[in-house]
C-alpha cells in the first residue's frame, strides 16, 4: 500500500469554537477546505492553474463520523489523504488527530519516514508496520470538482491539463452516499433565509461549510446548545449566491436532524444535510 497525504498541525483559536468551547462544525469543513488547497498547491496545482483561468474548487458530497469534537486552545493534526481521481471527482479522505498524527501504516517498511506535520510539505509515502497507533477522533470523505467560473459548471480537469495523482487511505474508500430524507410530514418546519454577504467566500457563493450554520441556526436553543453530533453528510446540488432567498425544512427524526435548502425561486434543491446524534 501507498499513501499519499498532506498533514497540518493547528492550536485552536477562540474564532472557531462555539459556546460550549468545541469545534463549530462550519470551522472544521473551513479548516478542512484550506488543508485541501494547501494540498493541492504543494502538488503543484496552485492558483496559477486553476483561480487565475477563472476555475474554482467546489465541493459535490461530503460525509464525516466523530469520536469527540476538539475543544479551544488544543492541538490538533488535521491529515488530508489523496485518492485516485474519478472522471472529474477527486475524492479526498481526512482524519483529525487529538495532538500529533501517527505515520501511516502499511506491511514491509518498518523504517518508514514519518509524516512532516504542520510543515506545509507533502508528506512521503509510506510502507510501515507496527502493532498499536493513535486513533483518529474525527474521519470523512469529500469530493472535490472544478467550476467554470463564468458557466457556473462542472469542468473536466483533463480539459485543462489539470492532474492529481492519489494513493490509497488506511480504510478504503467509499463514496458519500445518498442523503434519504425522512417522511414524517406532520413533523417538518419550516424558515426562510436570504443568504447574507457575510457569508459568501473567494468563490463568491456561501461556502457550504457556512449551511451548517444556517442549519444549526434552525435547531431550538436548549438543544443546540447541547449538540454533540456522532456525525454529518451533506449533499450540495446548486450554489446558493448572497441575496438569494432559501426555503429551509427541517426536522429531528431517527437518527439525527435533517435539513433541505430549496431555492424559493424555483423549488430546485441546494444542499441536503443529515446531522447525525
Amino acid at each position: 500500500m501507498s499513501y499519499k497525504y498532506f498533514d497540518k498541525t493547528i492550536t485552536i483559536e477562540s474564532a472557531s469554537v462555539n459556546i460550549r468551547r468545541v469545534l463549530r462544525t462550519s470551522s472544521l469543513l473551513r479548516m478542512l477546505q484550506e488543508l485541501t488547497i494547501a494540498f493541492t498547491e504543494a502538488e503543484g496545482v496552485t492558483r496559477k492553474e486553476t483561480l487565475d483561468r477563472g476555475l474554482l474548487w467546489v465541493i459535490a458530497k461530503q460525509a464525516f463520523d466523530i469520536k469527540r469534537i476538539p475543544a479551544y486552545d488544543e492541538t490538533i493534526t488535521l491529515r488530508c489523504y489523496a485518492l485516485p481521481t474519478m472522471h472529474m471527482f477527486f475524492p479526498r479522505y481526512y482524519e483529525v488527530y487529538a495532538g500529533s498524527a501517527p505515520t501511516p501504516l502499511a506491511a514491509g517498511n518498518p523504517s518508514a519516514p514519518p509524516a512532516a506535520a504542520g510543515s506545509g510539505s507533502v508528506a512521503p509515502e509510506s510502507d510501515s508496520s507496527a502493532a498499536s497507533v493513535p486513533e483518529p477522533i474525527i474521519t470523512g470523505t469529500t469530493l472535490w470538482l472544478l467550476m467554470d467560473e463564468t458557466k457556473r459548471t462542472m469542468v473536466l480537469p483533463e480539459m485543462y491539463g489539470i492532474r492529481l495523482d492519489g494513493g490509497d487511505s488506511p480504510v478504503g474508500f467509499d463514496i458519500p452516499k445518498m442523503i434519504s430524507m425522512p417522511k414524517e410530514e406532520d413533523s417538518i418546519s419550516e424558515k426562510l433565509v436570504t443568504a447574507p454577504f457575510s457569508l459568501a467566500d473567494i468563490n463568491g457563493h456561501i461556502n457550504n461549510a457556512h449551511y451548517f450554520d444556517i442549519a444549526e441556526d434552525a435547531i431550538p436553543f436548549e438543544e443546540v446548545k447541547l449538540l454533540e453530533p456522532a456525525g454529518f453528510e451533506a449533499e450540495y446540488e446548486k450554489e446558493i449566491l448572497p441575496g438569494d432567498e432559501i426555503r429551509l425544512t427541517y426536522m429531528k427524526a431517527t437518527g439525527g436532524w435533517y435539513f433541505r435548502g430549496t431555492f424559493v425561486s424555483d423549488g430546485k434543491d441546494a444542499f441536503r444535510i443529515h446531522i447525525k446524534i
